[in-house]
């Protein structure tokens, strides 16, 4: 799996399916209230956040989670992951491992969510632990991965420019 995640097919896909989804959010979001509790890693944002909601929301909201988000970070994580893979040279296992902890962190706070917008607030309080290190592997698995591809780009034209 690790071979196939790191061609360009399967990266041109991931890019496709993070796309897709994170536009998929823009239009779903309403739904929900238009706050979604993916971006409040706060325990008393989240709790009041879920108060305000009518039933409606929620399950809106339960949906957008289930068919958007949980497919989300198997996405984005990918192409990071792939990305870091392809262009981090001999550093590649090492650049691509906040984008593979990226993926279990958020699935997981994904589960935490569900759970709550399904009446059982119970695992809520994680997510002041969760939704923080999600963000944080987030923006610096992308940071890596684009930064890789970035490098890689210059080297590519600089060799081309030496020719």
């Amino acid at each position: 799996m690790l071979t196939s995640i790191r061609q360009t097919h399967t990266l041109c896909l991931l890019f496709a399916a993070t796309i897709a989804l994170a536009i998929g959010f823009q239009i779903a979001a309403p739904a929900a209230g238009g706050i979604l509790l993916d971006g409040i890693a706060s325990l008393a944002a989240a709790q009041e956040l879920l108060q305000s909601m009518s039933m409606e929301q929620k399950q809106a909201h339960f949906w957008i989670t289930l068919l958007l988000d949980m497919p989300f970070p198997f996405a984005y994580g990918g192409l990071f992951l792939g990305l870091c893979l392809r262009h981090g040279g001999k550093y590649a296992p090492g650049l691509a491992t906040p984008a593979f902890l990226v993926i279990p962190v958020d699935l997981i706070e994904n589960a935490v969510q569900l759970m709550a917008l399904a009446g059982n607030e119970q695992l809520l309080p994680a997510k002041e632990l969760l939704t923080p290190a999600k963000f944080l592997l987030f923006y610096l698995a992308a940071l890596i991965a684009l930064g890789s591809l970035g490098i890689r780009l210059m080297m590519t034209v600089a060799r081309q420019l030496r020719r």
